[in-house]
């Protein structure tokens, strides 16, 4: 994909948002920047998921912000599908697009219907924004064939540094309807049981569940700076699962599960 360049930008929207966002992750140059470092690692967890256990190559990418998950995607040789509720950032991701199989949609992420239906649904850092994630994951149900998988990716509520409740510690999630969708806010977060939970209620089969992006990479400096990339991502699976003041050291948790065969 290319980058745009700030001659490009159009709207205040675009500038803060969409291109804005880019510099200050996608394109940032130096990725042992803590968020820059995750972002990536994200990055190269959804790959390689969607390598293990896609049945096909037809993927649709909901809420799909900036594009870079799905321009990757296409980049890669699969036939993705980006879908967002703001038109700005389809049109931004437009801009960057040079090669493959791309489309964008402008829809709700609820309401989003494929005839065709897909292999993949993604729904990355997503469904901290709704406030009804039965939806959503009735939506990737739909939108999915048989076999198919839908991958979540959400902050981890179970962090040590979290101070939002989780999902099942909300009392009114009428009250939150009239904020979900907005890309800056979290309503709620999720712990791996309550992913897991929700998904099976869905009717997923659950077949993949990690958190990653630890702490004790992403918090010290001296660590990300002093020594090579590939030493520091190994240090963060090897220091993933290790506890933090009493709690989860990862931020972050992703999830895949896969609608039976047999439906």
């Amino acid at each position: 994909m290319r980058r745009v360049s700030e001659s490009e930008v159009e709207t205040d929207f675009e500038r803060q948002f969409c291109w804005g966002d880019d510099e200050r992750c996608f394109f940032y140059p130096n990725r042992r920047k803590a968020s820059v470092f995750g972002y990536f690692l994200r990055i190269e967890e959804v790959l390689r998921l969607i390598r293990i256990f896609a049945p096909g190559r037809r993927v649709a990418d909901l809420a799909s912000a900036q594009g870079n998950f799905a321009l990757t995607l296409a980049e890669e040789g699969y036939d993705v599908t980006a879908v967002d509720l703001h038109p700005e950032f389809l049109k931004y991701a437009q801009k960057k697009y040079t090669h493959g199989k791309f489309k964008t949609v402008n829809a709700n992420l609820m309401d989003f219907r494929d005839t065709e239906r897909f292999d993949c649904i993604l729904a990355g850092e997503v469904i901290e924004h709704v406030a009804v994630p039965d939806q959503l994951l009735k939506s990737a149900w739909e939108n999915l064939k048989p076999g198919g998988i839908v991958i979540l990716t959400t902050p981890n509520g179970a962090d040590y540094s979290s101070t939002l409740p989780t999902y099942n510690q909300v009392d009114n999630i009428e009250e939150l309807m009239p904020k979900q969708f907005h890309w800056s806010d979290h309503l709620f977060l999720y712990t791996t049981e309550e992913l897991r939970e929700l998904l099976t209620e869905a009717g997923f089969d659950c077949v993949y569940m990690e958190k990653y992006h630890s702490a004790y990479v992403s918090q010290i400096k001296a660590i990300r700076f002093l020594f090579p990339m590939r030493f520091l991502k190994w240090l963060e699976k090897k220091t993933r699962h290790l506890p933090k003041a009493g709690k989860d050291s990862a931020h972050s948790i992703i999830a895949v599960g896969r609608k039976p065969l047999s439906t």
